[in-house]
């Protein structure tokens, strides 16, 4: 090997040192990084902790499952522990605290996509944590695990679980006070009703408001992905969307808070 060759790999492990330290430093993941650490040392990491072990004491239990099962009932349970955990977050990280950071940041933008980050990546401790319970479970025969599972299926079923997951919690991030509107939260809660609506009562109305619906069909395949065991190209289309979803909510709410007065009113 060469004099050359010698000088040139520490010089490449050196810049590949600084590109990872540059990118740990990036305004949006240091925001991250505290928002979950100030929520992990507040205790309310507990809480979540807590409903994950309710949702399996009261679902798996008794009964394992199967995986359509633990997909179908996991994933409506996490969900909804994704928007509670996101309420939680948000709110303690746009407090008034939050005056300073904004002023020393050469962009609000840093500030919307660590929140999004730092809710995101709850989802997958947490989820984890309700897989290996569900994994554990066994009765007196002894079985277990939950029925029929294979790294295969249990993988899809993962990604299309925290795939909705994310988007229900960048959802909550972006249209939390004081980010969005009061006339967007409005505009929200009537198509959540329209949606209701629409899926529960029969009529020329319903059938009108049906359409409401079609943003729901990304996020109803990615959920179905655990019934179905696998992955196929309408699958991989339908998580193109739903990162979609993200991305776009994301631009949205750093729209929104860089419109907004620093006071935050």
């Amino acid at each position: 090997m060469s004099m050359k060759s010698f000088e040139t790999q520490p010089v490449s492990a050196l810049n590949m040192s600084h590109a990872l330290k540059e990118f740990w430093r990036l305004p949006s993941l240091v925001v991250a990084r505290f928002t979950l650490v100030s929520y992990i040392r507040s205790g309310w990491i507990l809480g979540d902790i807590a409903i994950v072990w309710l949702l399996y004491a009261a679902f798996f239990l008794e009964f394992g499952g199967n995986v359509a099962y633990f997909f179908g009932t996991a994933g409506q349970g996490l969900s909804a522990l994704a928007i509670l955990g996101t309420i939680v977050m948000v709110q303690r990280a746009m407090s008034a605290r939050v005056y300073l950071p904004l002023s020393r940041l050469t962009s609000r933008s840093a500030y919307i996509r660590g929140l999004v980050i730092a809710t995101g990546v709850l989802r997958i401790p947490l989820y984890l944590m309700m897989m290996i319970l569900g994994m554990g479970y066994h009765t007196h025969a002894p079985s277990w695990g939950i029925q029929g599972a294979t790294v295969g299926n249990m993988l899809a079923g993962s990604v299309g679980l925290l795939a909705n997951c994310i988007v229900i919690s960048t959802l909550v991030v972006v249209f939390s006070t004081p980010i969005a509107t009061r006339i967007a939260r409005i505009a929200l809660l009537a198509w959540f009703a329209a949606v209701l609506y629409s899926n529960t009562s029969p009529g020329p109305v319903a059938s009108f408001l049906s359409i409401s619906r079609l943003p729901l069909i990304p996020m109803t395949m990615c959920f179905n992905f655990g019934a179905a065991g696998s992955l196929d190209w309408t699958g991989l289309v339908a998580l193109l969307i739903v990162l979609v979803y993200v991305l776009g909510l994301t631009r949205l709410g750093e729209y929104w808070l860089g419109r907004r007065d620093l006071i935050l009113q």
